[in-house]
């Protein structure tokens, strides 16, 4: 999400790019990586979502989309992916208010880049990707898939970097046919955040109470409707509400608070795997912003053994805001296990 620099700089996939087709679904450019390379006999497909940074485009994510497809290719070619292994796809999107849908770019900057409605603005994307990326869900197959011996997409992940990592947490937890989510360098609790953000910028809806902070939730900056929304999409806003104290100590998380987080983990993740990868000097997007939250939701899955949630949450030492070829690596690895291990089916109740 940095202002001046991409977090995926510098990527350039070691393998010769995978094939790419542009189809206009709902009204937004869409592009599909790896069609050309699907094994002939393939009979089910699994599609990788790919969720693109702020200031970015969906042309950033095509060399991840490379070396995750070529992985899975490679495993099949060489007869390590299992009997009648599912084919895999990745689909990209420009977000809201970027590359072929720009409308404005001041609605893309930070509140130090002169932007006053940052928090607005970035949550409305965010919550607006998951949503396109739902709709875009609903039609994909009836552009690519148009025959009847055409093969069926039969599971749905998403991989997200910066503010695309931001929209994986919303993607697996909005939407039930995405069973498994790589959140690269994201965040899952969007108050504190802004919170850390608007001091660092010095706003005065942060500076001028006492204590620092105290007025900043309510204020123009961060309205009250904009904290309702985040109460009903935001991961911590909606699994933990109200444990956030923007002026002092968090209030405790007791057994009325984990007892309904439970609750909604069953309904919202149960089945599902997520893999979280920070760099541990990320000062934009601080791991320690996540932390509470990501602390009371593991503490969540380790006391009520019949959640099926897998989670993986791995620490980049020496990585700041930045998506480097480690977490390409491990992605690509996490992933083709899970193909390989035939996880992420979608229910037939979705």
């Amino acid at each position: 999400m940095a202002a001046t620099n991409n977090p995926l700089e510098g990527h350039t996939a070691d393998q010769p790019p995978v094939s790419t087709q542009t189809y206009t679904i709902a009204g937004i450019r869409t592009t599909v990586h790896g069609l050309t390379e699907l094994p002939p006999a393939t009979s089910t497909v699994a599609c990788l979502w790919l969720l693109h940074p702020r200031l970015q485009t969906a042309k950033t994510m095509a060399p991840i989309a490379t070396a995750i497809l070529s992985a899975w290719n490679a495993r099949i070619h060489a007869g390590r992916a299992g009997k009648s292994p599912t084919g895999l796809i990745a689909v990209s999107f420009d977000q809201r208010n970027h590359g072929t849908r720009l409308i404005d770019p001041l609605h893309n900057e930070a509140w130090r880049q002169g932007n006053p409605r940052h928090a607005q603005d970035m949550f409305g994307c965010i919550h607006g990707t998951a949503a396109d990326t739902s709709q875009i869900m609903d039609h994909l197959a009836s552009y690519i898939f148009t025959s009847p011996s055409s093969p069926q997409i039969t599971q749905h992940f998403v991989l997200g970097i910066s503010l695309g990592g931001h929209a994986a947490w919303h993607c697996v937890l909005a939407e039930p046919r995405i069973t498994a989510a790589v959140v690269g360098i994201g965040c899952p609790d969007y108050t504190r955040l802004m919170v850390d953000r608007a001091r660092l910028s010095k706003l005065d809806s942060y500076t001028a109470s006492t204590p620092p902070g105290a007025a900043f939730l309510g204020s123009p900056d961060f309205p009250r409707a904009l904290q309702d929304a985040v109460a009903q999409y935001d991961p911590a806003g909606l699994l933990l509400p109200g444990h956030f104290n923007p002026a002092g100590a968090d209030p405790d998380v007791g057994k009325p608070a984990t007892d309904r987080m439970k609750v909604l983990l069953r309904e919202r993740l149960q089945g599902k795997r997520i893999l979280n990868l920070s760099g541990k000097i990320d000062k934009l997007v601080p791991y320690a912003a996540g932390e509470a939250f990501l602390g009371a939701f593991k503490r969540a899955l380790e006391e009520e053994p019949g959640l099926d949630i897998g989670f993986e949450d791995v620490l980049f030492e020496g990585v700041g805001h930045a998506f480097p070829a480690a977490m390409v690596e491990k992605s690509a690895e996490w992933i083709c296990g899970l193909l390989e291990n035939g996880q992420g089916q979608v229910s037939s109740k979705m």
